[in-house]
């Protein structure tokens, strides 16, 4: 900004009056974390999520919805909760804001307003109280963990009271967020779901609905469909594997009970009973049918209560063996229906079967092909938190008066060993070397790139730079040639 726009704009801020200002950008957070409390003060208490997740029947999963049952797999089971921890390491790495001109050149003064908003999230709130941590790192790894879960990440840039200066970002729950068409123009409006509402003096409410519509407010979708605002989640086909999954579980489960363990094989001899029953019920069929019943019922009960260890002491007229079973019909190939869950849960999950460490054979270079896919697809759900903290910062620098083009990017995801990195490197100071020798390229380019290569400034120090003019001005070295056959 110029001196004047300054100006311009720091005598707006002093003439307009808070109220004003408020209805323009609102000021605090307008927005209510998912789990706010409510004001009966002793129910106040935040639960810890799960602590009891081995006692959910996962035979009724159904009864939960899709954002719930997310929430809870990712948790509880392991497979969505191994693809979404290998999802947000492999893509954490860190973030970096730079501050462009309208020309596209760098912005001195712009950059180090970008640098004090970073360090403002990572330096603690002037309170004496204890305060939850906010550093940037933190809040993206909530954001990109909302794309795989909730299919779009959400967030408020929170003001102070006159609107001239940031206090802080807070991600919001996008599955809170609902919205709705404005009438007449047809512009989307978002509502925030609040369970406990506590309506303020000038909030527009509808039901348990509260209004959002502040610039303050951030929505950023993954992979939308046309006229859907609120995108689509990358995991969310992984519900129907899942249950499928339990179903034939519990199949093995029944199947193990029944097949997998020696079971004992009992005969009571029935002659023998009707030979030694009583005079008086042999006569009578009513009794003597009674009697066996008994019997038979006493002896079951008697073998039910045998603990494995305990030794068999009974009668010769009862004959004990080990059940030989047998299947009438062609067995069905466990591994093999396995084998088919597990590529239906990778494709659910949007990973690959090698970073969920199954490999069915996979060789080494098709497994180092997946990698490079999977890293691919962290990057494309990566670009939406770059959207959204594009908007937020440059959202931050205009409240601080500061008209500059963010550009947020993440360092590039590198799995490569050591050696690996000192090899490349030579290679590239190789190539730079050829290319300043041919004279593709001045010594002074060469530098800034071989110095960029290696993680140093790329501006190359002041007494560096009489060396390579002189470099640059000398003339090419010339080699001396021999005609054919002379010595």
């Amino acid at each position: 900004m110029k001196w004047y726009e300054r100006a311009a704009y720091a005598l707006a801020n002093a003439v307009l009056p808070a109220s004003v200002k408020r209805q323009m950008m609102g000021a605090g957070r307008m927005t209510s974390a998912r789990n706010a409390s409510h004001s009966w003060g002793m129910f106040d208490w935040l639960p810890r999520k799960y602590q009891r997740a081995h006692e959910i029947d996962m035979t009724k999963l159904q009864n939960y919805t899709a954002d719930e049952l997310l929430e809870l797999l990712i948790s509880t089971h392991p497979d969505v909760s191994f693809a979404l921890y290998n999802y947000l390491r492999m893509g954490d790495t860190p973030l970096t804001l730079t501050a462009k001109k309208a020309d596209g050149d760098a912005d001195k003064r712009g950059q180090k307003l970008l640098d004090e908003l970073k360090a403002m999230l990572n330096t603690p709130l002037p309170s004496p109280g204890y305060q939850h941590g906010r550093s940037l790192d933190k809040l993206d790894t909530i954001q990109r963990m909302m794309i795989m879960v909730r299919g779009a990440c959400a967030g408020e840039v929170v003001l102070n009271d006159r609107c001239t200066d940031v206090v802080d970002i807070v991600p919001v729950d996008p599955s809170t967020i609902w919205f709705r068409r404005e009438a007449g123009t047809g512009r989307l409006v978002p509502w925030q779901y609040v369970r406990n509402p506590l309506p303020l003096v000038g909030e527009e409410w509808f039901g348990n609905y509260k209004k959002i519509d502040t610039p303050t407010f951030i929505y950023e979708e993954f992979d939308p469909m046309v006229d859907d605002p609120y995108g689509r989640t990358p995991m969310l086909p992984v519900l129907q594997v899942v249950f499928f999954h339990m179903q034939v579980l519990q199949d093995l489960k029944a199947v193990v009970h029944n097949q997998g363990y020696p079971r004992l094989d009992i005969s009571m001899l029935e002659e023998v009973l009707i030979k030694n029953m009583p005079n008086n019920i042999k006569n009578d069929p009513q009794k003597q049918s009674q009697f066996l019943k008994e019997r038979l019922e006493e002896f079951e009960q008697h073998f039910s209560s045998l603990n494995p260890d305990d030794s068999l002491i009974h009668w010769d007229s009862v004959k004990i063996g080990y059940l030989q079973g047998g299947n009438s019909g062609p067995m069905i190939d466990v591994k093999k229906l396995i084998d088919i869950i597990d590529t239906q849960m990778a494709t659910g999950l949007k990973t690959l079967l090698t970073m969920l460490s199954r490999h069915q054979g996979s060789t080494e270079s098709y497994s180092s092909i997946d990698t490079k896919i999977y890293i691919k697809n962290v990057e494309s759900a990566r670009s939406v938190t770059k959207r959204f903290w594009q908007r937020a910062f440059s959202l931050c620098a205009r409240v601080r008066g500061a008209q500059i083009r963010v550009e947020v990017d993440y360092l590039p995801i590198d799995l490569r060993s050591e050696n690996e990195v000192e090899k490349d490197r030579k290679a590239k100071l190789d190539n730079f070397t050829a290319l300043e020798r041919e004279k593709y390229i001045t010594p002074l380019e060469a530098a800034e790139e071989i110095r960029w290569t290696f993680g140093l400034n790329p501006k190359v120090p002041a007494e560096l730079l009489p060396e390579l003019t002189a470099k640059s001005a000398a003339p090419p070295a010339t080699v001396n040639q021999t005609e054919e056959g002379g010595e």
